[in-house]
């Protein structure tokens, strides 16, 4: 049996370079299965898939959660990996994953960023200190994993365009209770704040969090989230 499924839900990868590095990591790994669950990419982040070892799961959705629900389904490890598109694991960290299977309820890897600044350390102690060892909420860029029946069981995600990963932490909690945080790091990719500014990322962030918890239309929300850099998805109006 298979130890450890990656999946890996894809949009157009290229600008950041950091798929092709993901994938490098894996090959060091012959017996993990890879799964690229992509979502309509017109990059060549079909190409980077095919020319790797990943098998490739096509999915014509602008929902993420939607190719988070068809890679999981391929997936048969005893434990399953969600590799955010632009976070990068260290060797390490996924021997650990590999080693330590058997042992492993769900959880995720420690949050930092690829850039230097201030405010990005205090937004990746957050999510290390507060939202996860204290709410038990990790998202995707924490590259979470759980047991194959326990993901299973908390998938299909509802088709929404944003915050799936809160849902499927809480489904997780529910299920598993609070996750655990591995020591090991996912680095990720901070695109978003240099390129919008950090404060004003980070305040359309928690006006966001606010949107989500008050019901607000979830496309709207992610409408709003990828005007300025659509890297999850891509809307025509």
């Amino acid at each position: 049996m298979t130890k450890l499924s990656v999946v890996i839900p894809t949009f157009n990868e290229s600008s950041t370079g950091k798929f092709l590095k993901i994938l490098e990591v894996y090959k060091k790994f012959p017996h993990v299965q890879v799964v690229v669950s992509d979502g309509g990419s017109t990059d060549d982040t079909i190409e980077v898939a095919r020319n790797s070892n990943a098998k490739l799961v096509h999915v014509e959705t602008m929902s993420r959660a939607e190719r988070i629900n068809h890679g999981v389904e391929k997936a048969d490890g005893e434990l399953i990996l969600l590799n955010h598109p632009r976070s990068l694991l260290t060797h390490e960290g996924v021997d650990y994953l590999i080693q330590n299977a058997h042992n492993l309820n769900w959880g995720g890897f420690t949050h930092v960023f690829d850039h230097e600044h201030p405010f990005l350390k205090f937004t990746s102690w957050y999510s290390n200190e507060i939202r996860c060892k204290r709410r038990g909420i990790l998202y995707l860029d924490h590259c979470k994993f759980a047991r194959k029946e326990y993901m299973k069981s908390a998938c299909p995600l509802p088709n929404v365009d944003i915050f799936e990963d809160t849902i499927l932490s809480s489904r997780l909690k529910q299920i598993a209770g609070l996750p655990t945080l591995l020591p090991y790091k996912s680095t990720t990719s901070a695109i978003r704040f240099q390129k919008n500014g950090m404060f004003k990322q980070g305040l359309l962030n928690q006006y966001l969090k606010l949107a989500f918890y008050f019901g607000s239309d979830h496309r709207r929300m992610n409408k709003l989230y990828e005007k300025s850099s659509p890297l999850n998805a891509k809307y025509d109006d």
